[in-house]
C-alpha cells in the first residue's frame, strides 16, 4: 500500500512540474536606425513598455478607424516623454456606422501598405495608411504623415505576421519592417531597417 501510493505521490510531482503555467510573452520590441543611428526600445528593458490604443475623430462626426502601437518608457521614468515611436494604421471613414472588432482586427493584417496622414477633424479628413511617429531625446516630434511632406520612393512598410493574443487586453501580436522620412518643421531625418514586434489592437476593458 505504501509503495502504491509513494508512486502515485511521485508520478503526481513529476507531472505538474512537467505542466509549467504558460509563460508570458513579453518579446516585443522596434529596431531601427534614425539618421544612420541605432535605436532600440524593448519591453522590460531600460524600463521601456509597448502597448496597443486606438483614436476616433475629436468632433465625433463618423468614426476614424484608427489603432496604433506604442514604444515608451513608463510614466515614473526620467526618460518618460522622450525616445519613443508610434505606429498608426488608419482607415478615414466615409460614414458613421462603428467598425466592428473584425473590422479593426483587420488594420493590421499582413501585406504592404502605403503611408497615410492621421487627421482627427472629420472635416479636413486623412489619407489611409499607416503614420510612423518618432520623438527623439530632445523631444522633437518627427511623423512620416504625408500631409506634411511626401513620401520617398523608397519608403516601405509591411506586416509580416499578425495573429491572435488570446489575450483579455489586447488582441493581437504583430510584427512588421519599415523604412520611411519623417518631418518636422521642413526637416527630415530617415527612419531605415526598422523592425519591430508589438502587441495591437486596443480592446476595451
Amino acid at each position: 500500500m505504501f509503495s502504491a501510493v509513494a508512486t502515485t505521490l511521485i508520478l503526481g510531482s513529476c507531472n505538474k512540474d512537467e505542466d509549467p503555467e504558460t509563460p508570458v510573452d513579453n518579446d516585443f520590441y522596434v529596431s531601427f536606425t534614425a539618421d544612420g543611428v541605432e535605436n532600440r526600445f524593448e519591453t522590460g528593458v531600460n524600463d521601456y513598455g509597448n502597448g496597443p490604443g486606438r483614436i476616433s475623430y475629436l468632433d465625433g462626426v463618423g468614426p476614424l478607424n484608427s489603432q496604433f502601437t506604442y514604444f515608451s518608457t513608463s510614466p515614473e521614468s526620467a526618460d518618460y516623454g522622450r525616445n519613443t515611436l508610434k505606429i498608426q494604421s488608419s482607415e478615414v471613414k466615409v460614414d458613421s456606422i462603428t467598425p466592428t472588432y473584425e473590422e479593426t482586427y483587420q488594420l493590421f493584417e499582413t501585406g504592404n501598405y502605403d503611408y497615410g496622414s492621421i487627421i482627427e477633424d472629420s472635416l479636413t479628413g486623412g489619407i489611409n495608411g499607416v503614420v510612423i511617429e518618432y520623438v527623439d531625446a530632445d523631444s522633437t516630434v518627427w511623423t512620416s504623415d504625408v500631409k506634411v511632406n511626401a513620401q520617398e520612393s523608397w519608403a516601405s512598410f509591411a506586416i509580416t505576421s499578425h495573429e491572435d493574443s488570446g489575450s483579455e487586453q489586447y488582441g493581437a501580436k504583430t510584427s512588421g519592417t519599415f523604412n520611411c522620412r519623417v518631418f518636422n518643421d521642413g526637416n527630415h531625418i530617415d527612419l531605415m531597417n526598422g523592425t519591430f514586434r508589438a502587441r495591437t489592437i486596443y480592446k476595451e476593458q
